[in-house]
């Protein structure tokens, strides 16, 4: 019995010690890539609702990688925040569409175009020296040929 023990141990020892991949693992590898120039349109840069005004920071970043399991598809993440400026004191729910455009380099054809329409609940914005703050991350998927050949991104509110 205390043999059998032993030997399980040393056994279990020398297949945990083994770089043998896990068929059931879920870890997917990123392959992380050079992002390309971002504007946020100026006319696009600041909302008006109901007094309340609501501007793009320029303090947004964006995530351009693809998976190993899928290299034809690049995915950017776009993460920025809201700041809001309300004029009267009750706080409410609104709506604002963060729009996302994607050209080639010289700007002369429309790759993608993407709306996320946000539901703002200012009760739960973060306050700041009189300043509201809301951040968000969404996401968008281009073709990886389309990235290879250059393109840009332009951001806008409406």
């Amino acid at each position: 019995m205390y043999k059998s023990f032993i030997l399980a141990i040393l056994l279990f020892s020398i297949l945990s010690s083994c770089s043998l991949k896990n068929p059931l693992s879920k870890k997917v590898d990123l392959t992380y890539l050079d992002c390309p120039k971002s504007l946020i349109l100026a006319p696009g840069k600041s909302l008006s609702l109901e007094n309340i005004n609501i501007s793009l920071s320029k303090d947004y970043s964006i995530n351009c990688y693809y998976t190993e399991d899928n290299i034809d598809e690049v995915i950017f993440d776009f993460n920025y925040q809201l700041n809001i400026e309300v004029k009267n004191t009750e706080l409410k729910k609104i709506n604002a569409d963060f729009w996302i455009f994607v050209t080639n380099k010289e700007e002369s054809e429309k790759i993608l175009e993407s709306s996320f329409t946000k539901s703002l609940d200012l009760s739960q914005a973060i306050q700041e020296n009189n300043q509201l703050y809301l951040s968000f991350k969404d996401s968008v998927k281009l073709k990886r040929y389309e990235y290879d050949q250059g393109i840009k991104i332009f951001l806008s509110l409406n």
